[in-house]
């Protein structure tokens, strides 16, 4: 988890950085007595837990706290403060956790599991990765498909963004230049049921969505690098190398859009 420490009291950052020095899930990328070079430091570097003093000159806590998440919807807020009257403002504008000085080597246990135990809350079992080839994972593990078109069933639906897919443009994209367009849909059929069953296989059959005529995928409960890259999230524009899901000829017309919107970010 990478972590920044921001705090105008160098004793109390030290207190910390020796506590995470110990657990292995805690990766200390930026210490700062300066809220400000914090904020410079977050726009250009991933974030996934900031610990902040609430009472430093020139930029308080919370105020910090907001233009990170800002750049960084998902990450973890705790505030450290010697202040109880802070305690309301910082819940009411969703910090994670607020820990009070002064504070012992036990309090700085209890924030680091907690946040732990955040960042597991907020992990999807289900990653999709489109840049080169397309990919599905479920819990870190590679999915393996029943058929070649059920993998690519999944990849049009990753690519639809979560919006319902028509039997009739699966059927153009999958079966381009194929007599199957001119059947009664036997192989469409099937390859929804080979989907379905792979989904069964790995448990997560509530990401796809089969309704009458078309079929979708429930985006809120996945993450995928490209749609990372379109909320504009640094590290997805970074990793996007001017290849996406080159499998599929349908997928191209989506590279040009790409390395536009990449070279205006």
């Amino acid at each position: 988890m990478k972590t920044i420490l921001v705090d105008d009291m160098l004793l109390d950052m030290q207190l910390f950085e020796l506590k995470c020095a110990d657990m292995p899930d805690f990766d200390i990328v930026g210490k700062f007595t300066d809220p400000r070079e914090a904020l410079d430091f977050a726009l250009h570097n991933v974030v996934d837990f900031a610990l902040l003093d609430i009472d430093m000159p020139g930029m308080n806590g919370m105020e910090l706290a907001m233009s990170i998440r800002t750049f960084w919807p998902s990450v973890i807020i705790v505030f450290v403060t010697a202040h109880p009257r802070y305690a309301v403002e910082a819940l009411r504008m969703k910090a994670d956790y607020v820990v009070f000085k002064p504070f012992d080597r036990n309090d700085i246990a209890d924030v680091l599991e907690r946040a732990k135990l955040l960042q597991n809350r907020q992990k999807k079992r289900v990653c999709f990765f489109t840049f080169g080839g397309f990919e599905m994972l479920v819990d870190n593990r590679p999915v393996h498909f029943r058929s070649a078109k059920a993998k690519e069933l999944m990849a049009l639906c990753v690519y639809k963004e979560g919006r319902s897919v028509s039997i009739y443009d699966i059927i153009e994209c999958l079966w381009e230049g194929s007599d199957c367009k001119n059947t009664d849909n036997t192989g469409y059929r099937r390859t929804i049921k080979e989907l379905r069953d792979t989904l069964g296989d790995y448990n997560v059959e509530d990401i796809f969505v089969r309704e009458r005529g078309n079929c979708r995928i429930r985006r809120e409960l996945v993450s995928c690098d490209y749609y990372d890259f379109w909320e504009g999230k640094k590290d997805a524009v970074a990793r996007f190398d001017g290849t996406f899901m080159s499998e599929y000829a349908w997928a191209e017309g989506a590279i040009y859009q790409m390395c536009e919107k990449k070279k205006a970010f």
